[in-house]
C-alpha cells in the first residue's frame, strides 16, 4: 500500500505535469474514476444521485462525477455548498454540465427543493473539501455535514470525507460519515488508519493516470504494518547459531506491589525469540517469580523497605547493563524517587537501546529533558494518560489528535514513541509513522502493556532498529491478541493468553 500526505500528493501532481498530464486531465480522470467506482458497486440507472460540491478542486472532481453518472443514466443534482468554483479547472467542469439535465442549486437558496431532493436521494456524494481540509469545520459546514449524515442514502466521499484531516486522521465531530471513500492515486494517512474507518467506510483507491515516475523522490512518511512487513524483517533462524546470536535483554522490572509486571514482560520477551533474558529486580521479586520463569536469569538487587528497587543497587545494575544488547525498564518498577534516579541513570549511561514503559515513563515525566542527554536509542511506550504526563497536554486534546502530539514528542527528543490505544501508532524520531492493523478490545486488560513491552524489548535486543522493533512488536502483540480472542473471547482473554498465543503466531509463519 502506498500512503502519501496531502502535501506529497500535491508534489506528485506537480511531477505529473512533466509527463503531459495536465491538472484538467487529472480532474477529469479523478471524477471519472469515482463515477466508475460507484457504478461497480450499484446499478445507478434511474437512481437519484445528489452531489455536494465545494469551491475547490474536490468540487471539480464532483462535477466530473456528476457528468459521468448522468451519462450512465442516473438522475443527478449538484448542490453548491460555497457558491461558484474558485479554481479554473473546477469552473470548466461545472460549465461542462451546463447543457445537461442536471439541477445545480446553491445551498441555502431553495430549501424546499433541497428537502424534497434529499428525501428522494439514493446515493449521496461528498465533494466539498477533499484533502485540503485542516482545522475545524465552521458552523455552516457543520450544518451541511449534519444534513448529509442525516440522509438515508449510500454516501460516498471523494478522496477524504469532509471534516477529516487527511494527514492525521483527526475528525470534526460533525464530519461526513461515508459508506465508502474513493481515494485518488494513493491512500492518504487517514484512509489507512483503522481509527478513521468510522468516517471513511470502505476505502477504494482509484487510478487517475499518474505515471509511476511522478512518485519518484517522494519519501514514504507512513507505513502500513502487515504480515509481509513484519515477517520480512524476522528471518528464519539458522541452524549454526547459539543463544548469544539472538540478543541479551536486561529487564529492569518489578516491585513488591507489581510482581506480575516483571513476570509478564520477561515471559513475553522470551516468547519473542530473545536468546537470553535477565530479570533485574529486588531480591524478593526474583525469589518469588523464579518458579514461574525458570528459563530467565535472575539478577537480585537491593531493595527499599517498601519493596521497590533501591538506588544502592545501581552499581550492580551497571554491571548487568554492560552485557545487554537492549534494556527494558519500568514495568512495575514503582514511582518513588529511587525509580526516577535509576531510570535517568540508565538512559544517560546505557550503550545499547532502551525501551521505557509504565513506571519508567512516569519517572521520566518528572524530568523529560533527560532524554536530550540519553546515550542510546530510546523507545517510549505511553498510553494516553502517560503521554499526557510527558507532553503536559490534556487527555481530551490527545484523544482528538494523538498523532500530531506523538510525532512532535518523537522529533523533539529524537526517540521512538509507541502511541498505545485502540489503534496503536508508532512515531519515529524522523517523523515517520507506522500504522498498525492488528488487535482488538480484548487487549484492554491489565498486563497487556507489560506483554507489549517485553515483545518490543526482545526484538530490540535481537538487533532491530528502534522504530522497526516497535512497529513489528505492536503488530505481533495485536496478532497474538487476535489469536487469544479467537480461543478465549475478547471478554475472557488475559494478558497471559496473549503470551501463550505468540508461539502459534510464529509457528504459522514458519509453516
Amino acid at each position: 500500500m502506498r500512503i502519501v500526505t496531502s502535501g506529497q500528493m500535491k508534489k506528485i501532481e506537480e511531477n505529473a505535469l512533466h509527463y503531459a498530464l495536465s491538472y484538467e486531465r487529472m480532474m477529469e480522470n479523478a471524477g471519472s474514476a469515482a463515477a466508475a467506482a460507484i457504478r461497480r458497486r450499484a446499478d445507478i440507472s434511474g437512481r437519484y444521485i445528489t452531489i455536494f460540491c465545494g469551491r475547490g478542486n474536490n468540487g471539480g472532481d464532483g462535477f466530473v462525477a456528476a457528468r459521468r453518472l448522468y451519462e450512465s443514466g442516473a438522475n443527478v443534482a449538484v448542490i453548491l455548498t460555497d457558491g461558484a468554483p474558485k479554481t479554473g479547472q473546477a469552473a470548466v467542469m461545472l460549465e461542462r454540465i451546463g447543457d445537461m439535465d442536471i439541477a445545480v442549486v446553491a445551498y441555502g437558496e431553495d430549501q424546499p427543493y433541497l428537502t424534497q431532493r434529499l428525501a428522494e436521494t439514493d446515493i449521496l456524494i461528498d465533494a466539498i473539501y477533499g484533502t485540503g481540509f485542516h482545522g475545524e469545520l465552521d458552523e455552516r459546514h457543520r450544518d451541511i455535514c449534519r444534513l448529509i449524515n442525516g440522509v438515508d442514502a449510500e454516501t460516498y466521499a471523494l478522496d477524504i470525507p469532509s471534516g477529516v484531516n487527511a494527514d492525521t486522521g483527526w475528525a470534526d465531530e460533525c464530519a461526513v460519515r461515508a459508506d465508502a471513500t474513493v481515494v485518488f492515486d494513493s491512500d492518504k494517512p487517514a484512509t489507512a488508519m483503522p481509527a478513521a474507518a468510522a468516517w471513511c467506510g470502505e476505502v477504494i483507491v482509484a487510478d487517475i493516470g499518474i505515471p509511476p515516475e511522478a512518485h519518484e523522490g517522494i519519501e514514504r512518511q507512513f507505513t502500513l504494518v502487515d504480515a509481509a512487513y513484519v515477517f520480512g524483517r524476522l528471518p528464519r533462524r539458522r541452524r549454526d547459531t547459539h543463544k548469544g546470536d539472538y540478543g541479551k535483554l536486561l529487564n529492569v522490572a518489578g516491585s513488591q506491589q507489581y510482581m506480575g509486571a516483571a513476570v509478564l514482560s520477561t515471559l513475553a520477551a522470551m516468547r519473542t525469540g530473545a536468546g537470553y533474558v535477565t530479570l533485574a529486580s529486588t531480591k524478593e521479586v526474583c525469589r518469588t517469580v523464579l518458579p514461574l520463569l525458570p528459563e530467565a536469569v535472575m539478577r537480585p538487587l537491593r531493595q527499599n523497605p517498601d519493596g521497590s528497587l533501591s538506588w544502592q543497587a545501581m552499581d550492580e545494575l551497571r554491571s548487568a547493563m554492560e552485557r545487554a544488547t537492549a534494556i527494558l525498564i519500568g514495568n512495575g518498577l514503582g514511582t518513588g524517587e529511587d525509580a526516577v534516579r535509576i531510570v535517568s541513570e540508565v538512559l544517560t549511561t546505557a550503550s545499547c537501546p532502551v525501551v521505557v514503559d509504565a513506571d519508567g515513563i512516569n519517572a521520566l515525566a518528572r524530568n523529560i529533558n533527560i532524554l536530550k542527554r540519553a546515550s542510546c536509542d530510546v523507545i517510549l511506550t505511553p498510553h494516553l494518560a502517560e503521554l499526557s504526563r510527558l507532553t503536559t497536554l490534556p487527555i481530551e486534546q490527545l484523544k482528538a489528535d494523538v498523532l500530531t502530539a506523538g510525532r512532535a514528542l518523537a522529533c523533539e527528543y529524537g526517540v521512538t514513541v509507541v502511541l498505545k490505544g485502540a489503534y496503536t501508532l508508532t512515531a519515529g524520531p524522523d517523523g515517520r509513522v507506522w500504522i498498525n492493523t492488528t488487535g482488538n478490545a480484548g487487549l484492554a486488560k491489565a498486563g497487556s502493556g507489560d506483554v507489549l513491552a517485553g515483545i518490543i524489548g526482545a526484538l530490540t535486543a535481537q538487533g532491530h532498529n528502534a522504530p522497526e522493533a516497535a512497529a513489528c512488536g505492536v503488530w505481533l502483540h495485536g496478532l497474538a491478541g487476535d489469536y487469544a480472542a479467537d480461543s478465549h473471547s475478547q471478554y475472557a482473554m488475559l494478558a497471559r493468553d496473549v503470551i501463550d498465543a505468540l508461539p502459534l503466531v510464529f509457528a504459522d509463519h514458519e509453516r
